[in-house]
């Protein structure tokens, strides 16, 4: 893991997210396509959004809003054919619609790239299973299929999504289901 990386999870860790959102942008400037740091900025932006009651004081929420969408537009145009770019997008979008633009377009948008996350890597269990868990009309395989996927799920983010930043924590909080 990038070292400066781990910088910015300690200083999420402290609830210091004016200094954590400085060093990300720092970051990006010296490395503007490397989707490692985009995805975790973005993921930044989108907990900010939901999550922080004033701890994070350099935009208000319409800027951030604005913020978020124009990160959103860059990781489409730059990060498209990349199944986790597609699950993070997908999924903050489906949570979330009305943060960035027509709600029920949006949604549908969100559980497009889901889909198509699951696609592009379709050995992901994770992918699959919030995929699954995004369509409102199940058929008895499909819910058959995301049962089985939960328990795979747990040993996916334990190994890929461990430490610290708030991606991570919040992998570990969401998607490990009993």
């Amino acid at each position: 893991m990038n070292q400066n990386l781990e910088n910015i999870f300690k200083l999420e860790s402290e609830e210091k997210y004016n200094e954590a959102y400085f060093q990300y942008k720092s970051l990006l400037n010296s490395n503007p396509i490397n989707f490692e740091i985009w995805k975790y900025y973005y993921f930044f932006l989108w907990s900010m959004i939901e999550d922080v009651n004033g701890f994070f004081t350099i935009y208000n929420n319409e800027d951030l809003s604005k913020e978020l969408n124009k990160e959103l537009k860059f990781g489409l145009k730059n990060f498209e054919n990349i199944p986790e770019f597609n699950f993070i997008a997908g999924y903050t979008i489906t949570i979330f619609p009305y943060e960035f633009g027509d709600y029920i377009e949006l949604e549908k948008y969100g559980k497009q790239l889901l889909f198509k996350a699951s696609k592009l890597e379709p050995n992901n269990v994770l992918f699959k299973m919030v995929f699954f868990g995004s369509l409102e009309n199940t058929n008895d395989e499909q819910k058959k299929e995301y049962n089985n996927l939960k328990s795979k799920v747990s040993k996916e983010i334990l190994e890929n999504y461990f430490g610290n930043g708030l991606l991570n924590k919040y992998y570990n909080q969401v998607f490990i289901r009993k």
